[in-house]
């Protein structure tokens, strides 16, 4: 069976009636060709600017796990859409830059940097998000927009990609208490010994129960 949702991005879900098989439900944008359509330049610019950051893939997946379990990672229902997590990862690993330190650090350290900031300091309705050059934190006039977020599109600086994520605050809200959680179960880890020796505790669970950690990042 098809279903196809009523959407800016539509979606079809298949769903495997054998019986014999696990059902599975499985979420695909389609997007239809058009003169409007940036689609393949979207995906060759993503594609870019996770190879001159590599950190933002790992982070992006995790997020993105993190918002679908929270009912946050679509925008046609107010949440970021994945082109928007995306920018938003780039913009805070570029500023991780400009304070010269290292992006290929421990990306569960990253993690937590970016819940917090994200989470405890960015303002959607003060600040305004660009990655062009070498990004940038613009002040957003008061008046100058009544969207809840400003995203720039890197494609298309008039496009404000953001326009759409109204349930914004409800993702500020989780990304705070998400670094709540996790700073709190860090506070109570056991200090045995140096950080090479001690052993791997996953706490990423303890905010995505749902995601595998069974990959070679440790968070």
């Amino acid at each position: 069976m098809v279903v196809l949702e009523d959407s800016i991005s539509p979606k079809c879900t298949q769903l495997n009636r054998d019986s014999k098989r696990d059902v599975k439900s499985i979420r695909l944008d389609i997007s239809f060709k058009s003169p409007s359509h940036t689609g393949l330049q979207t995906t060759q610019l993503v594609k870019d600017l996770t190879e001159q950051f590599p950190a933002a893939t790992p982070l992006a997946l995790v997020l993105k796990q993190f918002l679908a379990d929270r009912s946050l990672d679509q925008s046609y229902s107010g949440g970021l859409s994945s082109y928007c997590l995306v920018l938003l990862i780039i913009r805070f690993l570029q500023h991780e830059h400009h304070l010269g330190r290292p992006i290929n650090q421990n990306v569960g350290s990253l993690l937590m940097d970016l819940l917090y900031f994200f989470g405890n300091v960015f303002d959607p309705r003060q600040m305004r998000i660009s990655v062009q050059g070498s990004g940038v934190y613009i002040n957003r006039e008061r008046g100058y927009s009544i969207d809840p977020i400003h995203i720039d599109d890197p494609l298309f600086p008039s496009n404000n990609v953001g326009r759409n994520c109204f349930r914004i605050h409800q993702c500020i809200k989780a990304f705070s208490e998400a670094y709540s959680v996790l700073e709190k179960e860090l506070a109570c880890l056991p200090d045995e010994g140096d950080a090479c020796s001690r052993p791997a505790h996953r706490i990423l669970p303890k905010i995505i129960p749902s995601i595998d950690i069974t990959g070679r990042h440790n968070f």
